[in-house]
């Protein structure tokens, strides 16, 4: 992020539940047409039942975006991400628009979790033992 690479991987990725985080600086010349895609790729996201929690973060609202979302698997989070539908078809148009300026895309194995969302953790939905 801003030219640097703010993690560094720490060995071979595991199998089993992970934390997605991404952030990306919209280009002011395609902001509508990135926020014109949000609608279907958050519908999508609500209602696909490997996505365990997720929400998005507008860190300087419109042009500075994040999310953060928790999946089970590395393939069940590859197979919203990539495989048909709007957020693959994002994914096309952002690569071949250059939409953004610069962007960040990082997973992280997940240790265990303190705290609840809504009254209850969101590892819970996962069968995992941490």
């Amino acid at each position: 992020w801003s030219g640097k690479s703010p993690f560094q991987a720490t060995g071979q990725a595991k199998e089993g539940p992970l934390a997605a985080l991404t952030r990306a600086t919209i280009k002011p010349s395609v902001a509508l047409k990135f926020w014109q895609r949000v609608p279907d790729i958050s519908q999508m996201i609500g209602t696909d039942r490997n996505v365990t929690f997720k929400i998005g973060i507008g860190e300087v609202p419109v042009m500075h975006q994040i999310t953060f979302s928790i999946w089970p698997t590395a393939t069940a989070m590859a197979a919203f991400a990539r495989t048909n539908g709007p957020h693959a078809a994002a994914i096309n148009a952002v690569r071949n628009g250059n939409w953004f300026s610069e962007e960040l895309y990082a997973r992280f194995a997940i240790l265990g979790d303190t705290g609840t969302w809504g009254g209850k953790s969101p590892l819970d939905t996962l069968d995992i033992a941490l």
